[in-house]
């Protein structure tokens, strides 16, 4: 029997009581085990002597409720879902301490944020992982910030910005993102066709230049300078998983080039772009808000409102109509036919 750390009683069998363990956070009948949320980032927050909302938003601990209150909680797949509590600072520090003490400590969670700091990439940010030629390649996206981050040994890092808003009917070729591939901006262009196989989405350096061209209805050729790079693949519907996963699986991405930087920016294709029908636009939602020219972050009031990333496998993670950038969270380059698959973004093999 886990020692209980923060728990509430009640004498209606029917109440929402809220429990914490060294096992997982039970509220009313339903237990979330400690491994589906993000204690690292959580812990890292606490440290600094705040407590971490949706989209990163953070306020300081001194200014959560002592009596009944909202307390967000950070998911691994980077969702904030909103727990109520009787007591809301005391369940926010007892949350806070165990998260530390699953990290391994106070020097383990500050390694932690050097590494995401090193990263770029921030703790609550979920992070895929696929097998590439040169190494693992890591993938992470929110696309409500219109932010995606991919990188793997021995290339740069490629990131994905939208400093001025994301607006999907604009003449500007970008539809206002930025590409950048380290530091150097990329020249970024989509084009959509009423002829399928016209559709492409292209990506220029000095003497580089990748095209995203339609094989098929679910599938796109990526190419550098005219040579096949790899083949992007929309994941199925409802792909078979382990019992127990969490995180939407990454779609398949067959390589044809050994090159590191090819097989990130293949990922980076898949993560941010349509695929086969939909080759041509890009799978984020229209953002007219401007973002600014530092990194994106949510507003302060989206602290306590829920935060869904659509990354993870059940209503806990994802909204309605959210699957991963193949439903309504992807706009125009999501789903074809409407509505979410279920699928993921961007893996390999």
């Amino acid at each position: 029997m886990s020692q209980v750390l923060y728990g509430e009683r009640s004498w209606n069998p029917l109440a929402r009581t809220v429990e914490l363990t060294e096992a997982g956070l039970r509220r009313g009948g339903w237990t979330t085990p400690l491994g589906e949320l993000n204690l690292a980032a959580m812990a890292e927050a606490f440290q600094r002597g705040c407590w971490l909302g949706g989209g990163g938003t953070e306020r300081p601990l001194e200014r959560l409720a002592e009596g009944v209150g909202v307390v967000p909680v950070i998911r691994v797949t980077g969702t904030a879902t909103l727990v109520k509590v009787r007591q809301a600072a005391e369940f926010a520090y007892r949350l806070g301490e165990l998260a530390v003490r699953q990290c391994g400590g106070p020097d383990q969670v500050a390694a932690l944020a050097a590494q995401a700091r090193t990263e770029g990439v921030p703790l609550w940010m979920a992070r895929r992982v696929a097998a590439g030629p040169a190494g693992p390649i890591t993938v992470a996206v929110d696309r409500r910030l219109i932010r995606v981050d991919v990188w793997g040994p021995h290339a740069p890092a490629v990131r994905i910005r939208a400093p001025h808003g994301f607006h999907c009917d604009s003449p500007d070729p970008s539809k206002g993102l930025r590409l950048t591939v380290g530091d150097v901006p990329a020249q970024l262009v989509f084009s959509k066709k009423l002829r399928k196989s016209k559709s492409s989405v292209q990506v220029r350096l000095p003497g580089q230049h990748w095209v995203l061209r339609r094989e098929n209805a679910a599938s796109s050729w990526l190419l550098r300078d005219e040579g096949r790079v790899a083949l992007l693949t929309r994941p199925p519907r409802r792909p078979a998983l382990e019992p127990g996963t969490v995180l939407m699986p990454l779609a398949p991405v067959h390589y044809q080039s050994p090159d590191p930087l090819d097989a990130v920016m293949a990922h980076v294709f898949a993560v941010a772009f349509g695929l086969g029908d939909t080759t041509g636009l890009a799978r984020f939602p229209g953002q007219r808000r401007p973002i600014g020219e530092g990194e994106p972050v949510a507003g302060e009031d989206d602290w306590d409102r829920p935060w869904f990333t659509n990354l993870g496998m059940t209503g806990q993670d994802n909204e309605s109509g959210g699957g991963d950038g193949w439903g309504a969270d992807g706009g125009d380059g999501g789903d074809s036919d409407g509505g979410g698959d279920g699928g993921g973004d961007g893996g390999g093999e």
